[in-house]
């Protein structure tokens, strides 16, 4: 008896050890506030947290909106995770679009959070150099599911007390791979990229390690958002934000973006896409166009029907923090 049950905890260690082997240490980059499908990204990253497909890292904010760090930091301290770091843009870049605050200062105000402002959080590329510095070498996938200005501004960092390298090489030597929600197979003019054509220009040329775009195409058509009205209580902040979207269609759905792009950062294709390969070309406007010959830029292209997708990032959406806070 002791015998089989010695058996028994020694496979359940190594399968707990195997979990943990497989988490993706992802870092988030996201602008909250304008969209409201970038909290549904963070409520299914923190699902996939749960069950070990994940480890959260950071959250980066690369808008000057002040509440943005705050608002992030109460979706995490929701779903249990007050302690994940979430750096905020310090710079002045101009964006080309208007950012609006649709939801973060309702969340920053309604749920709990220790941040209360972005005044308070962490230069976010500062955040990046000391997180990537202090993980194993080609361990990092980073998601953007924003503009692309704070790993542009990585790029162009210099030594620091954090590490000896500069941002390319620091970057080269700790990501396994971009992940970035913008573009668009096999042209386009998206959002993501022309409100900051430089930094996503930047990226194209200069990021040393692969970058994968799950493109404006991917996202479109599928639609979520609808089951959070029926199936969350009202003081979720995930369902707050999505209320506060103009943009919803009749039934309450939004486009999926950034929760398409944070499902392929962490569990890759799987049955869901395929994946080309190319070379990006953005214009000074922003707009890209994509050319044959090249290797370390990629897209995803559709495979699994809609629906099915649409049911896996809602599923995730819907459920319920393991533990959280509550409404002010």
């Amino acid at each position: 008896m002791r015998i089989t049950l010695f058996i028994l905890l020694s496979l359940i260690s190594i399968d707990v050890l195997c979990q943990k082997a497989k988490a993706e240490k992802i870092i988030l980059d996201t602008d909250f506030g304008n969209d409201c499908d970038d909290t549904g990204a963070l409520a299914i990253l923190h699902q996939m947290a749960y069950i070990g497909e994940a480890e959260i890292l950071a959250v980066m904010y690369p808008m000057p909106d002040e509440f943005g760090a705050s608002a992030i930091d109460a979706v995490n301290t929701y779903y249990g995770k007050p302690n994940i770091p979430v750096g905020a843009y310090k710079g002045n870049y101009e964006y080309k679009g208007k950012h609006n605050d649709y939801y973060n200062s309702l969340l920053t105000n309604n749920f709990e959070n220790d941040l209360k402002s972005g005044k308070n959080a962490p230069d976010a590329v500062l955040l990046y150099r000391q997180i990537l510095a202090s993980q194993p070498d080609n361990s990092v996938t980073i998601v953007v599911v924003g503009p692309q200005r704070l790993v542009a501004d990585l790029l162009l960092s210099k030594p620091d007390s954090y590490s000896k390298l500069d941002g390319i090489a620091l970057v080269k030597k700790k990501v396994k791979q971009l992940v970035s929600m913008g573009a668009e197979y096999p042209k386009g003019d998206e959002w993501n990229i022309k409100i900051c054509p430089d930094g996503a220009k930047l990226v194209a040329e200069k990021w040393p390690t692969t970058v994968v775009y799950s493109g404006f195409e991917i996202g479109v058509a599928i639609m979520t958002g609808e089951r959070l009205v029926t199936e969350t209580p009202e003081h979720s902040p995930i369902r707050m934000a999505f209320a506060t979207n103009p943009g919803l269609d009749e039934k309450k759905n939004r486009h999926s973006w950034d929760q398409t792009a944070v499902l392929f950062g962490v569990r890759g294709l799987k049955d869901y896409w395929t994946i080309g390969s190319g070379t990006i070309q953005i214009a000074d406007d922003g707009k890209n166009n994509w050319v044959a010959g090249g290797t370390t830029r990629k897209y995803l292209i559709a495979k699994k029907p809609v629906p099915d997708v649409k049911k896996i990032i809602e599923d995730m959406m819907v459920a319920p923090p393991r533990s959280g806070a509550q409404l002010r």
